[in-house]
């Protein structure tokens, strides 16, 4: 889900093992059948939350806070049936929060990247079977929001990009990046559809795209019909949508609208992730499954973002993320 103003101030394959198209790492020995090639999981990016207040426990930015804490969270996960994370990267430059990491000069500080470091071992430990990063450039560095194009700032998410990535890799994990959470832009949004393109271009030529499944997309049409304006010719190898309600449409008219349109743009042989849905929800369960079981689309896993049909808080509602049986019950 979109976060544009997170202060308002402020898989496939493992790393390099194998071709993405045959697709190793989804392969799980805990996959409950059916629905999905793979059991999913959770967005995991808060420890903790005070009333609706989430910024002081971001789980990268203050592992360092909470190691105990979140390492029991992980196995209370873990102990649910969940076997995927997905782990949000806010960063920008300036001020850092408890969730936000100062990105100036195009690099985590040694504190933050320590932090993620400890965290995906801490995850693979537990018996976590895949990891998503999400790249989220927040704050002044968010594309969508310059006037025009900023060669400054994009050198910087760029190279946030670069210098994450191998500690991501090294971990030991089934991995896949996000290069930029939600970028698939909507009408009118031409510089962060500029910005899509030049990240691509620049990933793709520096490190393939067996590892990445290039920028998440939120499942509205307008979006999904600019897929093309950003990839080209170069596809990544699947696709990650995010499913929400709005008036339009529930999850089920999005994922079908989605499948059509994403078929008659000629992405047929691609499958998906869910990379978002709302929490341990009956309703997205329910819409979502009927809507893969009548499409035929191949879903290798989905994704929780902890956040519930009731939005009883702004974007986050539940710390940790621990139920998914509502999504494990129809096959996810």
């Amino acid at each position: 889900m979109r976060r544009r103003t997170l202060l308002k101030s402020a898989l496939a394959v493992g790393a390099g093992t194998a071709v993405a198209t045959t697709i190793p790492a989804l392969a799980s020995k805990s996959t409950a059948a059916k629905l999905t090639v793979a059991r999913g999981g959770s967005n995991y990016g808060w420890y903790q939350l005070d009333g609706c207040d989430r910024e002081p426990y971001g789980v990268v930015a203050s592992f360092h806070n909470a190691p105990d804490t979140i390492a029991q969270q992980l196995r209370t996960m873990f102990d649910a049936g969940q076997r995927r994370l997905r782990i949000p990267l806010f960063h920008r430059r300036g001020t850092p929060s408890g969730t936000l990491i100062d990105s100036t000069g195009g690099d985590l500080p040694a504190q933050a990247r320590q932090n993620l470091t400890d965290l995906l071992r801490l995850i693979k430990e537990t018996g976590f079977e895949e990891i998503q990063v999400a790249y989220i450039p927040s704050g002044g560095n968010t594309p969508y929001e310059w006037p025009s194009w900023n060669e400054d700032l994009y050198l910087e998410n760029w190279n946030v990009v670069r210098n994450i990535r191998p500690i991501v890799a090294g971990a030991g994990a089934h991995y896949r990046l996000d290069l930029y959470n939600e970028a698939i832009p909507t009408v009118g949004q031409e510089v962060l559809l500029q910005y899509a393109r030049r990240l691509w271009g620049d990933y793709t030529r520096e490190f393939g795209k067996d590892d990445t499944i290039g920028f998440s997309t939120i499942a509205d049409p307008d979006r999904v019909r600019r897929i093309p304006e950003v990839y080209g010719d170069n596809p990544p190898h699947l696709f990650d949508f995010h499913f929400y309600f709005n008036d339009q449409l529930d999850e089920h008219g999005k994922f079908t609208e989605t499948h059509r349109l994403m078929n008659e743009m000629g992405y047929t042989s691609q499958g998906w992730t869910i990379g978002e849905m709302h929490y341990d929800d009956p309703v997205a369960a329910e819409q979502l499954s009927r809507a893969i079981t009548e499409t035929g689309r191949q879903v290798f896993y989905a994704l929780q973002w902890p956040w519930t049909r009731e939005k009883r808080c702004e974007h986050v509602d539940v710390t940790p993320p621990v139920d998914f049986g509502n999504y494990i019950g129809v096959g996810f």
